[in-house]
């Protein structure tokens, strides 16, 4: 019962009018009179509970002069509030949608939400231009899946390592030969992305992607830089030790190698701003 009474609360009902619909919930039907009785409470004041849970669709009123009250089922009344959220979410969606000022800020930021850990992710895949470089283990994977597929269907590139065994067509893949000894050593999640080198998000969840142990999300370049280059320096010994038991692996390590050099080059957004801002110009 008390996880039920919190559980209400958390959707937005207050204390009494939690108490209340819990009642009505385990009787078929009651008058205000008998439920201030049922839970010692000022008739008045439950009566004020009933109107208001009246209007937020949770119960139902008799239409006669007795008053008898019904509470809507759980599942009902779950799913008005689940719509009432999203209309409100997509009306402030479009109260704020005015651009706002242009500004680069190259500060660094703590995340102590996992929403919004995952949020600013797939806000950095949706506005990826070239290339995503992503080091995730399997309960992150899961959820950014949906958004790594879509960057993948513009034809951005993804380079993808990952922990257990996925398939994401057009991604990059790799899966560390040492794999069956990560994830048992970590008691946690880890997420850690760039993308086109400008943007960067570190993270480390608990395993059950409830809580941020440690995460940071910026826009600096040059970290961004540095993070780009370690990332894919790590998925290119990789893919160098999935090759080597292979008759070809000479000529399969020159062409990761190559594609390397690729992806440390100008060619890559934020590398090639990085040379602009602070490098040789000639």
């Amino acid at each position: 019962m008390a996880n039920q009474k919190e559980t209400l609360l958390s959707v937005g009902l207050n204390d009494l009018e939690a108490e209340v619909y819990l009642a009505l919930l385990h009787e078929e039907l009651l008058t205000g009179y008998k439920i201030g009785k049922l839970l010692g409470k000022p008739t008045a004041n439950v009566y004020k509970a009933l109107d208001s849970l009246a209007k937020k669709g949770a119960i139902m009123i008799e239409d006669q002069e007795k008053g008898l009250c019904k509470a809507v089922p759980a599942s009902e009344f779950f799913a008005i509030i689940e719509a009432e959220l999203k209309r409100k979410t997509q009306e402030a969606k479009t109260l704020f949608s005015q651009p706002a000022k242009e500004s680069y800020d190259e500060k660094t930021y703590q995340l102590r939400s996992v929403d919004l850990v995952l949020e600013k992710c797939r806000q950095m895949l949706a506005s990826c231009k070239r290339l995503a470089v992503i080091d995730v283990f399997p309960e992150p994977l899961k959820v950014l899946l949906p958004a790594i597929q879509e960057a993948v269907s513009r034809r951005v590139e993804v380079q993808l390592q990952v922990y257990e065994p996925v398939e994401i067509p057009g991604a990059h893949i790799i899966l560390p030969q040492h794999v069956l000894n990560v994830l048992p050593y970590w008691k946690s999640q880890q997420l850690n992305m760039v993308v086109d080198g400008k943007e960067y998000v570190l993270a480390l969840f608990n395993t059950a992607l409830t809580e941020v142990y440690q995460a940071t999300w910026s826009r600096n370049l040059y970290l961004s830089c540095l993070l780009h280059k370690g990332t894919t320096n790590e998925i290119t010994i990789s893919k160098i030790a999935a090759v080597l038991p292979e008759p070809n692996a000479l000529e399969l390590i020159k062409a990761i190698i190559q594609k390397q050099s690729l992806l440390s080059s100008g060619q890559v957004p934020g590398v090639e701003e990085l040379l602009q801002r602070f490098g040789l110009n000639e």
